[in-house]
């Protein structure tokens, strides 16, 4: 597995790195337990492997070439079914790191917004995938030859690339899902902020809680209760740019605010105080 980590020229601490992941995986190494939502910008390039990965409500099965990327605090996860080799480049992205670029930010700015607009995940055509396999090959090797400035720039062009990509993107790697797991998910959607039992939820489908978790668990992974929980502390990132952690966790469904905290603290892997204090008070 190779990491090169790059420091921005302005050298002021903010996240920047480009790894190249080539390893052999192991079934299930990749867990709900594991939710994934960083505050800066996650890019990935897919080159090898057969796995899933949730994002938004839809389940996406990467394959040679498959780009996604992820604006700040984007909720995600990926499940490896059986062991195999995998392979991937990831570049890891403040989102003010490019301010001393001219049109920097702007290209950054304009690509989360893209992306959260339509979809994270974008399938190009063969020539684009080259091109852009192509770059992420240049840039490892500009970082193996120690020319760190060369690797900047590469990394510039590509994400060049990538916003004309996702602006004209015209497919994505979505899968459909069955009607009933997407009701459900709709429904999740719409009644997130109440008491939501899912017998409940079964009985405005139409179908018993078995059925409805048995394939909602097939389809996406995971449990509809481990799913409600995940898009609720989604929400709560929002209601904590403007609320209190106690009317945060009652907006977006939690009773007690001590469950809410250990919820949270389950996916962020920190308190919703702490989040609140690192990512919602210096806001723009």
């Amino acid at each position: 597995m190779n990491h090169h980590p790059i420091l921005s020229p302005s050298d002021s601490g903010m996240i920047f790195e480009f790894s190249h992941f080539n390893y052999d995986a192991h079934a299930g190494i990749w867990k709900k337990e594991n939710i994934i939502a960083h505050p800066f910008i996650k890019l990935n390039i897919f080159i090898e492997g057969s796995f899933s990965v949730f994002c938004d409500g839809t389940l996406h099965q990467p394959i040679y070439g498959d780009i996604c990327f992820f604006p700040p605090m984007k909720m995600h996860y990926g499940q490896v079914k059986e062991p195999m080799h995998i392979q991937y480049y990831q570049l890891d992205i403040d989102r003010h790191v490019f301010t001393s670029i001219p049109e920097g930010t702007a290209l950054l700015e304009r690509l989360i917004r893209e992306t959260n607009q339509k979809d994270s995940f974008l399938r190009p055509n063969p020539q684009e995938k080259e091109r852009v396999i192509g770059l992420c090959r240049e840039i490892e090797e500009s970082i193996r030859n120690r020319a760190p400035y060369l690797a900047y720039a590469k990394i510039i062009e590509l994400l060049s690339f990538l916003d004309l990509l996702y602006q004209n993107a015209s497919h994505s790697t979505g899968i459909a899902y069955s009607l009933r797991t997407a009701q459900a998910i709709r429904y999740i959607e719409d009644h997130y902020a109440e008491p939501l039992p899912l017998s409940q939820m079964a009985t405005h489908l139409g179908i018993s809680v078995s059925f409805l978790s048995r394939i909602f668990k097939k389809e996406l992974g995971i449990t509809l209760h481990e799913y409600l929980n995940q898009y609720r502390i989604l929400k709560s990132l929002e209601f904590l740019k403007q609320q209190s952690v106690t009317e945060s966790g009652y907006l977006c469904g939690f009773c007690d605010t001590s469950h809410f905290i250990s919820v949270f603290k389950q996916y962020m892997k920190t308190t919703p105080m702490q989040y609140k204090n690192l990512h919602c008070c210096h806001d723009e």
